[in-house]
C-alpha cells in the first residue's frame, strides 16, 4: 500500500529548511537545490511543491506571518477578556519581541525576510503593511491626543528592540522593561 503523504506538512518541512538557510545566511542564499539538501529530500520533490524559488520564498513568508499571528492572537485573547487596555496593548507589543526560543526563531526568520524586502518588491509589499494592520485594531485602547500615532510609535519601538535582542544589544528582559517603561508613561 502506498505511503500517505501530508502535503501541507511536507511544505512546512521544506519551509523550515528555507528558514534555517535564511537565518544563517540570508534569503539570497536560498536556492531550490540548497533547500533540498537542507531538508534532506530530492530537488524534484522540492520542485513538486514549489515550482520556483520565488514561490517557495513567498510561502515561507506567509507561513512565518501565520505562525506569529497565531501566537500573538493567543496571547491577546488571554488578556482581552480582562478589559485592561494597557494589558492588551502590552501583550501585542511584547508579542513582537523575541523573548524565548520560539519567538527568537520566528523573529530571526521575519527579519531575514525584512532585509530581503529592501531589494524584493513583492516581499516588500507584504511586510510593509504588517505594522499598519495591527495599529488600527488596537488604537482605541491607547490614551492620548492621537492614539494611532502612539500605537505606531510603540510598534516602531518593538521593531527596533526586536533587532536589538536578535543581535545581542539588549536582553529580552531589558526589551520588555523598555516597553513597560514606555507604557507606564503612556498610561500614567
Amino acid at each position: 500500500m502506498p505511503k500517505r503523504v501530508d502535503h501541507e506538512e511536507r511544505r512546512r518541512e521544506i519551509t523550515e529548511a528555507v528558514w534555517r538557510i535564511a537565518t544563517a545566511e540570508g534569503l539570497a542564499a536560498v536556492t531550490l537545490r540548497r533547500v533540498a539538501a537542507e531538508a534532506g529530500i530530492s530537488m524534484n520533490l522540492v520542485q513538486y511543491y514549489f515550482t520556483s524559488k520565488e514561490k517557495m520564498i513567498r510561502y515561507g513568508l506567509e507561513r512565518v506571518i501565520e505562525v506569529a499571528v497565531a501566537r500573538m492572537s493567543a496571547e491577546l485573547e488571554a488578556v482581552r477578556e480582562s478589559g485592561d487596555s494597557r494589558a492588551v496593548v502590552r501583550a501585542a507589543i511584547v508579542g513582537m519581541l523575541p523573548v524565548d526560543d520560539v519567538t527568537r526563531h520566528t523573529s530571526a526568520v521575519y527579519y531575514a525576510y525584512l532585509l530581503h524586502a529592501i531589494t524584493d518588491e513583492e516581499i516588500r509589499s507584504i511586510v510593509s503593511g504588517i505594522p499598519r494592520q495591527l495599529a488600527p485594531r488596537l488604537a482605541h485602547r491607547v490614551p492620548g491626543a492621537d492614539p494611532l500615532v502612539e500605537l505606531e510609535s510603540l510598534i516602531a519601538l518593538a521593531s527596533g528592540l526586536a533587532v536589538g535582542v536578535l543581535v545581542g544589544s539588549y536582553t529580552a528582559e531589558e526589551a520588555v522593561a523598555f516597553v513597560d517603561h514606555r507604557l507606564d508613561r503612556l498610561y500614567a
